[in-house]
């Protein structure tokens, strides 16, 4: 039986009640965030509406038997899991109540596909229909093939795009060293463009739950970009996920190349809690908590921006100039925002 539209109404705003805290005070509610990692996807490109579990509960990644189907919902369990946007629409409107209520900017990473550029910068024009000013534009891509470097470079000059990102060869089992991504990097560098560039877990179950990906974790080790790196020294990258649970590879990739930083999406509410506090402690008492960047990979979940940005908050071993650090300050600094800009922010947006 389908419900009416009043009661389905009815039951997002109730769900919406239960997964989106209240902040603590009108303060710290509007204390301005950089979000480096949000996705403008559908529902159907997930393969429909759908639960996730996230870190206010205990998470498991249980055993599955070979005979059985594979799902992301079977490969990690929680006790009340939560539960997607059912249309496109319904997902760029509620993350952008949600970025309006905790004063949050993005990045929004738009998905190039068979329509090519032109075609993936209009979806990312509805999303910003939804929360004017809030978004940079981020083109995501696996494959480079599917990005004429002389278009992206007339997007990049048109101000269309203001990065690239997820940049995710890992998801193709590539490295982001083979030679059909050298053209890209060398552009971003000259550009001076930033780059996001997916290193470490995916969902639940990797390539077991994604029919026809090739989705390696033996593609996702921070060393590997150290010739990349050398190669060009300016190039501004952020490692998404910190390079996960490669965690000791990613602080020597720091401690070399002063120009990185990471961001910890989806690590800071995909697993439960006490394991990604011992990887953020790890790389903050290692001395990089000037060039860790909040994100937290919202999909289809608008509410997991709110549970990313309570894990943050509610970390036992940071000072509140680290927190301020990894929710806006080292973001606002590797995207080299104008004095005006920040000023908007803490004004309370727009």
């Amino acid at each position: 039986m389908t419900p009416s539209t009043s009661t389905r109404g009815l039951a997002l705003a109730v769900l919406a009640l239960i997964v989106l805290p209240s902040p603590s005070d009108a303060q710290t509610a509007r204390r301005p965030i950089i979000e480096m990692h949000i996705h403008a996807v559908t529902p159907v490109e997930m393969g429909g509406a759908q639960t996730v579990c996230t870190n206010r509960e205990g998470v498991e990644f249980p055993p599955i038997d070979p005979r059985d189907e594979m799902t992301v919902q079977a490969a990690a369990t929680c006790p009340d899991p939560m539960m997607s946007v059912r249309t496109a629409d319904e997902n760029a409107r509620r993350t952008a109540e949600v970025m309006a209520e905790y004063n949050v900017f993005g990045v929004l990473d738009v998905t190039v596909d068979d329509g090519g550029i032109v075609a993936s910068l209009e979806r990312g024009d509805e999303w910003r229909a939804h929360a004017p000013d809030r978004y940079w534009i981020a083109l995501d891509f696996a494959d480079a093939g599917m990005v004429p470097l002389d278009e992206l470079e007339a997007e990049i000059r048109r101000g269309e795009v203001q990065l690239l990102a997820e940049i995710s060869p890992q998801y193709e089992g590539k490295a982001p060293t083979e030679e059909e991504w050298a053209p890209y990097f060398a552009l971003a560098e000259r550009l001076e463009v930033p780059v996001g560039l997916h290193m470490g877990e995916g969902p639940p179950g990797g390539a077991n739950v994604m029919p026809g990906s090739a989705y390696s974790p033996a593609a996702g080790r921070p060393l590997d970009l150290d010739p990349l790196l050398r190669r060009h020294p300016d190039l501004r990258l952020y490692v998404m996920h910190y390079g996960s649970p490669l965690v000791e590879e990613m602080i020597a990739l720091l401690y070399a190349h002063p120009n990185v930083y990471v961001d910890v999406a989806q690590n800071n509410w995909g697993f439960p809690r006490a394991h990604f506090y011992r990887q953020l402690r790890q790389l903050v008492e290692a001395g990089f908590g000037k060039r860790i960047m909040f994100g937290s990979d919202q999909m289809i979940w608008p509410g997991t921006i709110p549970v990313a940005i309570e894990t943050i908050q509610q970390a036992p071993f940071l000072t509140e100039e680290q927190k301020r650090d990894i929710l806006y300050d080292n973001a606002a600094r590797f995207l080299r925002l104008s004095e005006e800009e920040m000023d908007r922010h803490h004004g309370g947006g727009s």
